[in-house]
């Protein structure tokens, strides 16, 4: 169904309505990918997902929800009988209400699509053959690496609208190209993945005349050769380099989930459940922001409850200001509602979550443009050296690449792993083996001094909470700077 279809559904479904209060989530979504792997396709995939969700509530508050995977109007009645139900059913045995939703202002907008490119600009044919050659490419630059492409191109068609006469409608595009490659040296096997993301397939156009990405996996793929060869770093405290795809991971994970909320009674943020508002997280100059930008990979206009996204400062001048609030947990949680709310799909309740997360720091120093990784590398060294924020007794640290990790939201735990490292003290630039990055959120945020090179909001990935996957993205400078800090450590052997 297109975006008039969906309308018209739900102006039906909301006129010859016999219930209460609802929320009504209609999503029409498709999704072509395919992956290769050392020049054969292993797979190649099309698919399709519509469906209907809705939210019912008792004047009381409340609520109950079904779904179904048929958009029709009978369908559609149907499921807003069954989440009335059992909205009336939760009452009778004492759930929860909460009347928020009551209060949520009437809003009627439609946004604006940001692509260029139609879904079937290209057919599915096409498509292979265009990514087959830019893996052709990749693979003919260097046949000694094992390299996989992938490639997937994402529309997503959402419809909202609630009892007060609210309706917002959305589509949101994605495309990814990734490359991975896996190198074997001295008995060892690293992989590197490079992603390049856009709305549509002018990601592809792009790849094709510029061969940006082919560019990068073929670098992070030299690195990871050295890597193999390289040593294992003693563990220990250093001053510290780190990349923005690193420094996404550590704003979202660390920080961004700690400040969701629904869970603010098991955040090391929150005090008695509230928000701990007022609290210096970070040195004056250090910012934390959440919120939608057109055209990224986690792209949401308007909250799966029908309120538009904003754009949160989280951390201004190193103090914690406000929260990522849904409508019905923000109150509780000591935060404004922000529209915070998104679900994986028709299927799903909504939970408070990011959006694009970046990490942004007043001081900034300039980072010249180079034609290579080496050259980058080298420049980062002296670049710091000029500015006198080089260390260059002991050990200083760049890290490259993220690879994941874990947080405790109570404690403020954090471990995370990087692709490999590089001591900027020594003039020749020796390379370590990757080693855990670990410490406390607050420690971490607080070491952090300054920005290196200009904004960097494309480290993309999928952020995993209560059972539902939604796009992730963010970033920060293209390097943050951290000051040696007894809590946070690198140390310890890839596991």
């Amino acid at each position: 169904m297109n975006r008039n279809e969906l309308r018209e559904l739900m102006d039906q479904l909301f006129k010859e309505s016999q219930s209460g209060y609802s929320i009504v989530r209609l999503e029409s979504k498709r999704e072509w990918g395919m992956r290769l792997s050392n020049g054969r396709f292993e797979r190649v995939s099309s698919g399709w997902d519509s469906g209907i969700g809705v939210q019912a509530f008792t004047k009381e508050g409340v609520t109950g929800f079904a779904s179904s995977d048929v958009l029709s109007l009978e369908a559609g009645q149907q499921v807003m009988q069954r989440a009335a139900a059992l909205a009336e059913r939760n009452a009778k045995i004492g759930a929860e209400a909460n009347r928020k939703i009551f209060e949520a202002p009437r809003l009627v907008e439609d946004a604006e699509e940001p692509r260029v490119y139609p879904f079937e600009h290209f057919s599915l044919a096409e498509l292979q053959e265009i990514v087959l050659s830019l893996h052709q490419r990749l693979r003919e630059r260097n046949p000694e690496i094992a390299w996989q492409t992938s490639y997937r191109q994402v529309e997503d068609l959402w419809y909202i609208g609630r009892s007060d006469g609210t309706r917002v409608s959305f589509v949101i595009p994605r495309a990814v190209l990734m490359h991975q490659g896996t190198v074997r040296e001295n008995g060892r096997a690293q992989s590197t993945l490079i992603s390049r993301s856009g709305v549509d397939v002018e990601i592809l156009l792009l790849e094709k005349e510029e061969a940006s990405l082919e560019n990068k996996a073929l670098e992070r793929a030299e690195f990871s050769k050295e890597v193999c060869r390289a040593p294992q770093l003693s563990s220990g405290h250093y001053p510290l380099v780190i990349d923005y795809g690193l420094a996404k991971g550590l704003a979202h994970e660390a920080f961004g989930h700690a400040v969701e909320s629904d869970h603010m009674k098991e955040s090391v943020l929150g005090e008695k459940g509230k928000l701990r508002k007022g609290l210096q997280v970070a040195r004056a100059g250090v910012h934390i922001m959440d919120g939608p930008l057109v055209g990224d990979w986690a792209y949401q206009p308007y909250s799966a409850n029908g309120l538009k996204r904003e754009t949160v400062e989280i951390v201004k001048d190193g103090i914690l200001l406000a929260g990522l609030g849904d409508i019905f947990s923000a109150e509780e949680a000591g935060m404004e509602v922000t529209g915070a709310g998104r679900a994986e799909s028709y299927g799903y309740i909504p939970i408070p979550r990011m959006t694009n997360i970046r990490l942004l720091v007043d001081q900034e120093i300039l980072l010249p443009q180079t034609s290579s990784l080496k050259e980058e590398i080298k420049k980062v060294r002296e670049v710091l050296k000029e500015k006198g924020e080089l260390c260059e007794e002991g050990k200083h640290l760049l890290l490259l690449g993220y690879r994941g990790g874990q947080v405790n939201p109570k404690t403020g735990d954090f471990v995370f792993q990087c692709d490999g490292m590089i001591d900027l003290a020594d003039p020749s630039l020796p390379v370590y083996q990757p080693s855990i990055f670990s410490g406390k959120i607050i420690s971490a945020l607080q070491a952090i001094r300054g920005g290196l090179g200009q904004g960097c909001y494309d480290a993309i990935g999928t952020c995993g909470k209560s059972g539902q996957s939604v796009p992730s993205s963010g970033g920060s400078h293209r390097y943050l700077l951290l000051e040696q800090d007894e809590q946070v450590s690198l140390g310890g052997e890839q596991g």
